[in-house]
């Protein structure tokens, strides 16, 4: 498909992984699986591409209610694939931009 033929529904949100993406050439990240004491004992199922990858869209689910209490905080969360098991320490800081214009005369 050339780039002249690529239409804007191509580019939409996977139903599996919620990922947004070319319908064309999307692969769904593999699971992985977190636990977080928040969540309980079981291990609960995160799609993503490595072990850090996971951690930050625990991060980011961890902070989905909008109250942003990942600011002040550090927390722990243990991430494996199946094999391997990785302890990450999630926080979250704000970032400040600046945005310039010229004004006019």
């Amino acid at each position: 498909m050339s780039e002249n033929e690529i239409k804007k529904s191509d580019y939409k949100k996977c139903d599996i992984c919620g990922e947004w993406d070319w319908s064309n050439t999307h692969k769904c990240p593999p699971i992985m699986y977190f636990k977080h004491e928040n969540w309980g004992e079981d291990w609960e199922e995160i799609r993503a591409h490595d072990h850090e990858d996971a951690a930050e869209k625990f991060a980011e689910m961890y902070n989905d209610d909008g109250d942003y209490s990942l600011m002040d905080l550090e927390v722990d969360v243990l991430i494996s694939d199946g094999k391997i098991e990785k302890t990450f320490v999630v926080s979250a800081e704000t970032s400040i931009e600046y945005f310039v214009k010229e004004k006019n005369k």
